[in-house]
């Protein structure tokens, strides 16, 4: 008899946690395009005029960083762009509506720079400026290392860029173990992640508070499909080790670049990151913000549509190191 009940309670759970995904993806649709990229499809939005006002501007590529997926420019720097530029933005391969293509490597940032080269080069899109944020300015860095005589501009927004020291987290060694790992996707991460991710989003802005609505804005609950969530979990705990090497050749870039980031960002550290990638690309411009923590497109947006703006018009990157002081309380207090 116990065996049975403990049959139905398991066949239950699955029911019921199989219901969580259909009803995210539900609540959180896919609401782009797709386009076939390495044998697989690759899920962008793309808005804003193709020629605006007559005027020769590059268009803009968005490249999103871990956990995230589009929706993050859409509630940020998409509206602020649109009317004057053309604008794209991908899930980066395996997460959001984005399949995952094939290879044991997908989760080195050269992969995946190659897979949007692609996909840019099939829409006609041609030398683009290209921003990355997080997670996406190792693909966007590693894009200019690749492609460089194809941008008209790099933007690495709080990115990281370069290894670092410590353990990953916990569970990304747990997921890496085929039946443990499912186990947990399964029975921990679909029902219990977005309670878990609360947190997490409070960090990544900080010192600042997170917008209002913002896990719903950006469809975060995405994330903790369980496949989506592995591919998040390969690509957090290979990183390390594809920058090893990717960041000995930060000196190779040719291309226009500009690097912001806050120096109170406790997910990807200044110094480590940003400070060190503008002393590697010669006549690069970097942005510090006072204050401010890991997510400067929606703290600071007005900092970050100028660059890009700049950058799309074919201006000259203003080489060296440019200060924006503390604005909000939370930021001054930061500083003290």
């Amino acid at each position: 008899m116990l065996i049975w009940l403990f049959v139905v309670l398991l066949v239950s759970f699955c029911l019921y946690v199989v219901f969580l995904i259909r009803q995210t993806e539900k609540q959180f649709p896919r609401q782009g395009k797709l386009v076939r990229s390495h044998d697989a499809d690759l899920h962008y939005v793309d808005v804003g005029p193709l020629d605006p006002d007559g005027i020769d501007r590059a268009p803009i590529v968005l490249v999103h960083g871990a956990s995230g997926n589009l929706r993050d420019f859409e509630a940020s720097l998409i509206p602020l762009l649109a009317d004057k530029h053309r604008v794209l933005a991908f899930d980066r391969p395996g997460h959001g509506w984005s399949e995952r293509p094939d290879g044991p490597d997908m989760h080195d940032p050269a992969r995946q720079a190659a897979v949007i080269h692609e996909a840019l080069e099939n829409l006609g899109v041609t030398r683009p400026v290209l921003l990355g944020h997080s997670w996406g300015g190792a693909v966007a860095s590693a894009y200019a290392l690749s492609f460089g005589a194809d941008l008209s501009g790099l933007l690495v927004l709080a990115g990281a860029t370069h290894p670092w020291k410590g353990q990953v987290a916990w569970y990304h060694r747990l997921l890496a173990k085929p039946v443990l790992g499912t186990v947990f996707l399964w029975g921990v991460v679909v029902p219990l992640g977005r309670v878990m991710a609360a947190a997490g989003v409070k960090s990544t802005f900080a010192p600042d508070p997170a917008p209002t609505g913002y896990e719903e804005a950006i469809g975060l609950s995405l994330l903790f499909r369980p496949d989506h969530f592995r591919h998040n979990s390969a690509d957090t705990s290979r990183l390390r080790d594809h920058l090893a090497g990717q960041s000995a050749r930060y000196h190779e870039i040719a291309v226009p670049t500009v690097i912001i980031t806050g120096n109170r960002d406790q997910t990807v550290l200044a110094k480590l990151h940003s400070y060190a990638l503008h002393e590697q690309i010669t006549g690069s411009e970097l942005i510090k913000l006072e204050g401010v923590g890991h997510m400067p497109h929606h703290v600071r947006p007005d900092i970050v549509v100028d660059a890009l703006a700049r950058l799309a018009a074919g201006e000259s990157v203003r080489a060296g190191l440019h200060v924006h002081e503390a604005q909000t309380a939370a930021q001054k207090a930061a500083l003290r």
